[in-house]
């Protein structure tokens, strides 16, 4: 298990990275961290269906300027791993931990995107010392400034998702365990209006006529995703 945390806050800090000064692989979208999360603890499929659901949820983030927005990467990472990690240590609450994870990852996910525009305004006081040395004609301390805003980034990522583990064993778990009075049955159907509600926006956002033959065409390669 030791290993697994350790990677995972590797993964958190490349996703960190990936959503800020590089890369821009696409890798710190959640369709593509549950897989990762999944193989990483060798279960890719619960770490693909968690990862489709947080992509349809956080579909309508759109970071601008300096409004805080939820951080669907670093977000998505410690959800998967939470929803693998507490249904193996309560297999028949499923249901009940679906249900608390959407609520626990959309508020700390706001949190990593409060952390987001601290590291910004930080890598802002970088700007001066970057025009003194283009004056000078210093690449190398353009070197250093950029590896400092690399390294926060990874190190952001990193603790931030260090932390979220560390809350789904020391808040979520107890919080698990007092609802779990809370009869499975009565939430057997919960993941259906989450899949209503992320392809309701997906249609609202890639619904036009243009836009439609991808529409279908990726809602039917969901649909054989699941079925698999």
């Amino acid at each position: 298990m030791s290993e697994q945390l350790i990677l995972l806050c590797i993964l958190g800090g490349l996703v960190a990275l990936d959503n800020t000064e590089a890369f821009q692989t696409m890798l710190s979208q959640p369709l593509l961290v549950g897989p990762l999360v999944g193989l990483i603890f060798n279960d890719i499929y619960a770490g693909l269906k968690i990862g489709i659901l947080f992509q349809l949820i956080y579909l309508w983030v759109m970071p601008i300027g300096t409004a805080i927005f939820p951080d669907p990467g670093i977000g998505s990472v410690v959800g998967c791993a939470g929803f693998i990690i507490l249904c193996r240590l309560s297999p028949e609450k499923s249901n009940l931990v679906l249900l608390l994870l959407i609520l626990f990852v959309f508020l700390f996910s706001l949190f990593s995107g409060w952390t987001l525009i601290k590291q910004r305004q930080f890598n802002s006081r970088l700007l001066p010392r970057a025009d003194r040395y283009e004056e000078k004609v210093q690449l190398r301390g353009f070197d250093s400034l950029f590896l400092i805003a690399l390294g926060g980034s990874f190190c952001r990522g990193l603790v931030i998702t260090a932390l979220g583990i560390f809350l789904i064993f020391t808040l979520l778990k107890p919080v698990l365990n007092l609802f779990g009075f809370v009869p499975e049955q009565f939430l057997n159907h919960l993941e259906l209006p989450l899949w209503g509600l992320g392809m309701g926006v997906m249609a609202h956002l890639f619904g036009r006529k243009r836009n439609l033959p991808w529409f279908f065409a990726g809602t039917l390669l969901g649909i054989v995703i699941l079925f698999l």
